[in-house]
């Protein structure tokens, strides 16, 4: 650079060509700037991600979310397919692709079916004796359990074992218990002899006597789950609510009657939930013994869906019986846990 007489300064024209080159590099370098610029920029938006997703809000829910997650893919999308499925008209002998929508005519069939409403009654007689036997036998075992001061351990587990043995196994049992000359008709024929009625009972081909069957069955494996539930229900009870009763004169009747019981209806509102839930649902016994017969005397509506759907191929049908079904049953279900969550403190104002 030189400074001129007017006191202007000139460049030379070695000193513009660097001028030039620079403006030239600079031109280039300004893409590959801002390139490296975005480029940082995406690691610094996942380190902030990363922060949040590790955050004390976030990482502990982490596991629940998936969770959910799980849950709605076993249950909801089966649950959804189910739905679309019972609007269909498809067999299961034919390919999915001759299905076409038929709107509510399979819940009308559904609805309109005669045996249907017979299974539902059945299953209904068969769950209530069942499940109140239980909850009886169950009761009054766990009270004498509970009082048990030696062999306590020895006798719950003699009492869990029934529930613990697979279904399959307890229905081929009891099938081999109740052929014409099995033990159950030895043990019995000295008994019905003196009363003159015929000792050889046809458990599995009579009707009236096939829904004993299986009732007794279902009772004999399920008494083990309601004893166990009062059985917990009986040793969370607060000692000293029950001997403050007995200090201040209550018998024993009075000391069960006002204090132990109503401590104990949320095991009771409890054992009457799951095991009607599940008595309900009654199945292994029926396939395993009768079919469902002689004739439909033993059907329940479990086995009624799955003769539908497995049996007569009816796919869009036992979808829409099964959705029914379930309506039923959650109803029943909000029912139980808005008794359940009633429940005050059972012993106010009672001693």
């Amino acid at each position: 650079m030189q400074a001129s007489p007017e006191g202007e300064t000139k460049a030379s024209p070695l000193h513009m060509d660097e001028v030039l080159d620079r403006a030239d590099m600079t031109e280039i370098a300004a893409p590959a700037t801002r390139f490296a610029v975005g480029t940082a920029a995406a690691p610094g938006a996942l380190r902030r991600f990363g922060r949040w997703l590790g955050s004390d809000r976030i990482f502990p829910r982490i596991p629940f979310l998936l969770v959910e997650l799980l849950f709605i893919l076993v249950i909801f999308v089966p649950f959804l397919l189910t739905i679309y499925i019972s609007v269909l008209k498809w067999r299961a002998n034919r390919p999915f692709e001759t299905a076409y929508f038929s709107g509510l005519e399979n819940y009308e069939a559904v609805l309109s079916s005669d045996l249907f409403w017979l299974s539902i009654a059945r299953t209904f007689y068969f769950a209530g004796v069942a499940v109140v036997v239980e909850l009886v036998v169950g009761f009054v075992l766990a009270m004498l359990v509970h009082q048990c001061t030696r062999s306590k351990k020895f006798y719950t587990t003699i009492f869990l074992i029934p529930m613990m043995i697979v279904p399959i196994v307890v229905g081929y049992n009891f099938s081999m218990i109740y052929i014409d000359s099995g033990p159950l008709n030895q043990l019995l024929s000295p008994f019905l002899e003196r009363f003159g009625i015929d000792p050889h009972i046809r458990w599995l081909s009579d009707p009236v006597a096939a829904q004993l069957a299986i009732i007794i069955a279902d009772i004999w494996q399920w008494t083990s789950l309601t004893f166990l539930i009062f059985l917990s229900g009986f040793s969370a009870l607060p000692r000293q609510l029950i001997d403050a009763a007995r200090v201040m004169g209550a018998t024993p009747w009075q000391n069960f009657w006002r204090v132990q019981l109503p401590l104990l209806k949320p095991a009771i509102v409890i054992a009457v939930i799951i095991r009607s839930m599940e008595a309900l649902k009654m199945f292994d016994p029926v396939v395993l013994l009768t079919f469902g017969g002689p004739g439909t005397s033993t059907q329940t509506v479990a086995y009624f869906l799955w003769e539908q759907v497995w049996v007569f191929n009816k796919f869009s049908f036992g979808a829409a019986a099964s959705v029914l079904l379930l309506i039923m049953l959650s109803v029943l279900i909000y029912v139980g846990i808005y008794l359940l969550i009633r429940q005050r403190s059972p012993v106010e104002g009672r001693v």
